[in-house]
């Protein structure tokens, strides 16, 4: 057959493989595990019927497509199935909320690092957005009490969805104001230097809160508001956990926190084994934070 009699195939845009080339096309890393978890999503059904679907009907393809058309325009894949996995648990999240995100789970390992399991404590959750870290806080230690706070009406939505999705809304260990005293601050603040926001990946800045990522000039604004409030609220031997963007942010703040009266306690790195965590305390409050046994100092 020669060349210029040669007609291409007509690609089947009716079929799985139709849409994972267009995940793959737009850059989606994990494509061919998305186009699974967006189908299912898309015509609610269980992964093992996906697997086994060959053909769209009309119907099927339009549901599909619409899916796969937002996830290649960059929107975040949280967003489109309406949920994350934080520390094991499924969080409610959408327009307007920052996604939980795995490297987060590590101020809970502080936490549990920390306190027994028994422990009573309570503490506030700066900038609680879907609440995953309040409420998997409340989970996993059965005695505290909670104090967050969120600015936003729509991230704290949010937060109110999850509280009742786990049984807490009516626990009586809820409270969305900021508290007299507790005995740790726990925080994933705003922490992206404004002149860097455009440089964040478009599913990011094009999608996510900017009031949830920009943390001023140089990124520490909400960490100053923090160690201000901090001076007043917390109890002897409080602690205050925030996770932190990078090791220039952490060096930033070891000399920072002695300006409100504060001591680095601790630094932890991620799975990435890249800085995620910083840990402070009351200058002069003595005391032995962590066991010896348990992270050590960096």
């Amino acid at each position: 057959m020669s060349v210029k009699n040669f007609i291409p195939p007509v690609k089947n845009e009716n079929t799985g493989e139709f849409f994972i080339e267009r995940l793959k096309n737009a850059g989606i890393k994990n494509y061919k595990r998305e186009y699974i978890w967006l189908v299912c999503h898309a015509l609610n059904e269980p992964e093992y019927k996906i697997l086994l679907k060959n053909n769209f009907t009309q119907s099927e393809f339009d549901a599909v497509n619409n899916l796969i058309t937002r996830r290649e325009n960059g929107e975040p894949l949280q967003y489109i199935l309406g949920n994350a996995i934080f520390y094991g648990r499924e969080f409610e999240c959408g327009a307007g909320v920052l996604i939980p995100r795995e490297d987060t789970e590590i101020l809970i390992d502080a936490v549990k690092n920390y306190y027994a399991p028994e422990k009573n404590f309570s503490f506030l959750d700066f900038g609680t957005g879907t609440g995953c870290i309040a409420i998997t806080l409340l989970l996993e230690f059965k005695n505290s009490v909670a104090y967050m706070l969120e600015i936003s009406d729509e991230a704290k939505s949010y937060a109110l969805k999850n509280l009742v999705k786990y049984n807490l809304n009516l626990s009586g260990r809820i409270n969305f104001c900021e508290p007299l005293k507790c005995d740790f601050i726990i925080s994933n603040p705003p922490y992206i230097p404004t002149s860097e926001i455009e440089l964040l990946e478009k599913s990011v800045k094009n999608f996510e809160p900017v009031t949830a990522l920009d943390g001023g000039e140089d990124g520490l604004n909400f960490y100053r508001l923090i160690f201000e409030k901090a001076k007043k609220i917390l109890n002897e031997h409080g602690l205050i956990i925030f996770e932190i963007g990078n090791l220039t942010q952490a060096n930033s703040l070891k000399n920072i926190c002695l300006n409100y009266g504060f001591e680095h306690v601790k630094s932890l790195n991620d799975l990435k084994d890249l800085p995620r965590c910083v840990i402070f305390k009351k200058q002069n409050d003595g005391g032995e934070i962590f066991a010896a046994n348990n992270f050590s100092k960096k």
